[in-house]
Order: C-alpha cells, then sequence, then structure tokens
C-alpha cells in the first residue's frame, strides 16, 4: 500500500454514482490516493443491473460481500455466496455475477487503481470499457 495520507471515507462520504435499477457505486478511495497501487469501491447492486462476465486485462479485483446473495461466475464455476464471503480475481479470468434476491452490497478492490472509475464515471468517457481494459462477454446466467 502506497498512502501518502490517511483516508476515511465513512458511510455516503465518497463521491456515489447512481444507475440503473436502483443500482450505486460509491468511490472509497481513488488511485490518486494510493499512488495508483489499488482503489476501492463500495457496491450497492440491484438485481437486473449485473455486469456481463467481463475480464479485466490490467488489474486484479477483489469482492467481499457484504450484505446479500450472489451467484459468482469464475471460470467455468458457479458458486453461491452470502455475506461474508470473498473472492481474490486474478486479472485475465472471465468472471460475473447475479444478485440472489432483491439486492447485495459488495466492497470491490482494484489493483492497480484506474477502473474504479468504470464503477463511478467522472464523465461519458468513462463509461467505455475499452478504456479501462475491459472485456466484455455474454451477460451472466441466471441464478
Amino acid at each position: 500500500m502506497s498512502l501518502d495520507a490517511p483516508v476515511l471515507s465513512g458511510p455516503g462520504a465518497g463521491r456515489t454514482v447512481t444507475y440503473g435499477g436502483g443500482s450505486s457505486a460509491e468511490l472509497k478511495l481513488a488511485g490518486e490516493q494510493s499512488a495508483g497501487d489499488y482503489a476501492v469501491v463500495e457496491w450497492h447492486l440491484q438485481a437486473g443491473d449485473e455486469p456481463p462476465i467481463h475480464t479485466h486485462t490490467r488489474e486484479d479485483e477483489t469482492v467481499y460481500v457484504l450484505d446479500g446473495a450472489i451467484t459468482a461466475f469464475v471460470g467455468d464455476q458457479r458458486i453461491d455466496v452470502g455475506a461474508g464471503s470473498y473472492a481474490a480475481l486474478p486479472k485475465d479470468v472471465p468472471h460475473g455475477l447475479s444478485v440472489r434476491g432483491d439486492q447485495a452490497r459488495l466492497l470491490i478492490t482494484l489493483a492497480p487503481a484506474g477502473a474504479e472509475y468504470f464503477f463511478v464515471p467522472r464523465d461519458d468517457s468513462d463509461t467505455d470499457p475499452d478504456k479501462f481494459g475491459l472485456e466484455l462477454h455474454d451477460p451472466a446466467p441466471a441464478a
């Protein structure tokens, strides 16, 4: 970790973007705060707003399920997980998820930083997956 100063981001204190069917992403730690080493996003994900299966070509991603339950798709595996579950996903591994129930709350870490702005766009240019080395595949199968 390369931090120049302490970072405290209380509930709802980070820049938040709402999209889709009521999902939102809150930037807890921007890459600029960690010298580009990593970034953290809290993701409130509604059923129906899930991303398609995708591959990160630049960063590793971790996912911690804070609330709710999801079905995770990692490579050719399908795994049902609930609150308290953690996954570490290396770059170049196809993955995705489906919300089980109405919603889930996830803590996402990306290392190195950069793709946090796909979750919490700064402007319209940040909605292009190619900008972040994200390869989108078929939609996630139904849970």
